[in-house]
Parts: C-alpha cells; sequence; structure tokens
C-alpha cells in the first residue's frame, strides 16, 4: 500500500514539473535566476518573479 502512495505522490510532482516546463517553453521563458542569464534582467531577488496571469 505505502508503494501505492508513493507513486502517486511521485507521479503528482512529475506532473507539475513537466507542467511548469512545458509552460515555460510555450511563454518563451527559462527559469535563470540560479545560473548566469541576462533574461531576468536582475529581478530574481529570492525568489520568482511575479508575472500577470492570462485570464481564462
Amino acid at each position: 500500500m505505502a508503494t501505492f502512495i508513493t507513486g502517486a505522490i511521485v507521479a503528482v510532482g512529475l506532473y507539475y514539473a513537466l507542467r511548469h516546463v512545458y509552460r515555460n517553453f510555450r511563454m518563451g521563458r527559462e527559469d535563470c535566476c540560479g545560473g548566469n542569464c541576462s533574461a531576468c534582467s536582475g529581478h530574481c531577488m529570492g525568489g520568482h518573479a511575479a508575472l500577470p496571469k492570462k485570464g481564462a
């Protein structure tokens, strides 16, 4: 039973990680705060920059 619970948790985490990567790819963004990236323009001071969300 614990194997199924652990597998479900891993599956949910993998889903959210892949969704994040896909949305960044689709919007032309990247997670560059940890590296040397000029696209961040200095607004990665301790977290992700707040970007407006599109209305559904």
